[in-house]
């Protein structure tokens, strides 16, 4: 047993454990690890080995994993002499073996906002680094395929640009108020990550800019921490880093073992966006449209019928139908039972919530009714989504 353990390579795991996409990673990482049984791995959270780094400069070992963008640890990067990764790097300094298929997530935010009738679109970022200017210009790669422009976001004021302040109000900033203010409406507004999301939906509500009505709001990361305790909650691409921690893992075993690097940059692609009401809406112009969808999206947990919302805005049910099919290509009873849908899977994908329990929750009397409305609309029965969204 002794002989085995002299063995096994030591590696060392420098990730940040503030941001679950760092989280993520380490989980990718130890699994990797855990089921090659050749490692014997050290992890130090990247913003503590920042403030002292006396330890890191006597450690040696066989392998480094790191996500490195402070001064600080990029000297001990360098000096590093064993096999290394840096899963921040520009592919500048240090070349990027496996990342986040950043091409795809731009796409994707693209279709998710088009798709709900977004012609405006912006991206925020407060501080553009090299990662954050990469998803900017994917986005706007992804744009010009419909012909639209992106407004990006100005600098941000505060001295540190390059991170968000602990609490958010301590940064607030008047220039980007004022460019929420200036933007088109309704405007889908991508931003770097769902730190920057954070920030941005906080401000808005601060002053008063209803999300997703006036502004839809997507992040990067599906930070649930994040996404969850804004208000309303966030919409937010899963960037699957748990697959980009495990590949890395992967490919530094093989250089410590002396195999060549991959030709090319292994891409992860993205899981799914994890739709929240900070996007769940379909923009439109007109004004008795836009009221009969927000109190669908308000008032769906009720039994709501066709009528109800005819009511609601004042006109009769045949002219909201055709309001319906001249703005949408759709009808009021369709767009209930999306936003039902929608909404029932949040609850399977965020909640404990047995089905009949949630059957209940949307508006359904039984729950064999729900399933058989869910699987029809969906593609899986209830179950069979949790169990395949709920390992996200």
């Amino acid at each position: 047993m002794n002989g085995k353990n002299k063995q096994k390579k030591r590696v060392l795991i420098l990730i940040e454990t503030s941001r679950a996409f760092g989280r993520n990673l380490i989980e990718g990482i130890t699994q990797y690890a855990t089921e090659q049984k050749s490692w014997n791995f050290f992890l130090c959270d990247h913003d503590a080995a920042s403030q002292d780094r006396c330890w890191l400069d006597r450690w040696n070992g066989d392998g480094l994993i790191a996500r490195v963008n402070d001064r600080n640890l990029n000297r001990f990067f360098h000096k590093f002499s064993g096999k290394k990764i840096n899963l921040a790097a520009d592919d500048k300094e240090f070349p990027i073996h496996v990342r986040l298929n950043n091409e795809r997530c731009g796409q994707m935010a693209v279709d998710h906002f088009w798709d709900r009738g977004y012609r405006n679109f912006a991206y925020f970022s407060m501080g553009h680094t090299y990662w954050s200017q990469f998803r900017y210009d994917c986005f706007v790669t992804a744009l010009s395929g419909y012909g639209s422009r992106c407004f990006l976001c100005p600098q941000a004021k505060r001295k540190n640009t390059t991170t968000l302040p602990t609490l958010w109000w301590n940064g607030l900033d008047d220039s980007v108020h004022h460019w929420v203010i200036s933007l088109p409406k309704p405007v889908g507004i991508f931003c770097a990550n769902d730190n920057h999301a954070f920030y941005l939906a906080n401000l808005c509500r601060f002053y008063g800019i209803a999300i997703p009505e006036e502004v839809a709001i997507l992040g990067v990361d599906n930070d649930e921490s994040l996404c969850k305790t804004t208000m309303p909650p966030l919409s937010s691409i899963d960037p699957d880093a748990k697959m980009i921690g495990y590949k890395a893992a992967g490919i530094l075993d093989a250089m410590m073992n002396g195999d060549p690097l991959p030709a090319t940059t292994i891409l992860i692609e993205p899981v799914c966006i994890v739709v929240r009401q900070s996007t769940d809406n379909i923009a439109v112009n007109d004004p008795i449209l836009a009221r009969a969808l927000r109190f669908i999206r308000t008032e769906v947990a009720r039994n709501l019928r066709v009528s109800d919302v005819a009511k609601e805005v004042g006109i009769s049910r045949g002219t909201l139908n055709g309001l319906f099919q001249e703005y949408l290509r759709s009808t009021p009873l369709q767009e209930i039972l999306r936003v039902r849908m929608e909404w029932a899977k949040e609850l399977l994908r965020d909640t404990q919530f047995s089905v009949s329990e949630i059957s209940q929750m949307i508006g359904y009397q039984t729950p064999e009714y729900f399933s058989r409305a869910f699987t029809r609309e969906v593609g899986d029965t209830p179950r069979e989504y949790r169990l395949e969204h709920q390992n996200h």
